[in-house]
């Protein structure tokens, strides 16, 4: 019985310094593998055998524990069978696990790439035209940004200066192809700044594909210094 005791005390002390590891361990399915791991590298099984790990219910102690003021959300209690290799002899221990009686598993941070494509305009216009990109280069149907990886447009907005009568739409173009997300400009409107974000996977693109943005006039107007960023996420 001393060993017993013994032996729950020194594992319970170096269970309660390990809490951070044993909070970070697996599911709850590979608890009693963990505490079966734990209890062979710390050598109290002697070279023995390990037969049977067990988590006990704190409210049926068995009489070898006696523990006060136990708080179920606090500590875990596991009994480990083992046979010493050299006698024979069936013994056990009890592990104690500090802070959860269930192992949870460590969260892992997902993290995002988000990247923003230029594309502007200096000289007036007054019919449709694509934008240039941040280096002046005009873009076109088969002209433009290439991604690189799979992803998503999530964002664009839009500064420009406009007169006359009439609206502009500033609209992603994908492969030459209008995706149908757009900023809104109107000489009727309440300025010349307009900005819009979208869900990911509403517009996707894959390796390869050609991002640019086109300018549909609507009406006679006249437009110029347009600066437009464009927001991807993968």
């Amino acid at each position: 019985m001393k060993r017993e005791v013994l032996l729950l005390v020194l594992v319970g002390l170096f269970i309660f310094t390990a809490g951070v590891l044993a909070q970070e361990v697996g599911e709850v399915s590979l608890k009693e593998e963990f505490v079966e791991e734990f209890v062979e590298d710390t050598n109290f099984v002697d070279s023995g055998e390990v037969n049977s790990v067990a988590q006990i219910n704190q409210s049926e102690l068995p009489e070898d524990i006696q523990i006060q003021d136990i708080e179920e959300n606090s500590i875990g209690i596991f009994e480990v069978n083992f046979t010493e290799s050299d006698t024979q002899e069936e013994k056990k221990v009890f592990v104690v696990t500090y802070a959860t009686n269930d192992f949870k598993k460590k969260a892992v941070a997902i993290t995002k790439n988000v990247q923003n494509l230029f594309f502007g305009m200096a000289e007036s216009q007054v019919i449709s035209a694509y934008l240039e990109t941040a280096n002046g280069v005009q873009t076109g149907e088969d002209s433009g940004y290439v991604m690189m990886r799979d992803g998503s447009v999530t964002g664009i907005s839009t500064t420009l200066e406009v007169s006359g009568k009439g609206k502009l739409f500033i609209s992603v173009y994908k492969n030459g192809e209008d995706t149908g997300f757009h900023n809104l400009i109107s000489t009727d409107g309440d300025g010349e700044i307009d900005f819009d974000l979208q869900s990911e996977d509403v517009v996707k693109y894959r390796p390869g594909d050609v991002i640019s943005v086109y300018v549909r006039q609507s009406g006679e107007v006249s437009w110029n210094n347009v600066v437009t960023m464009v927001e991807t996420t993968s």
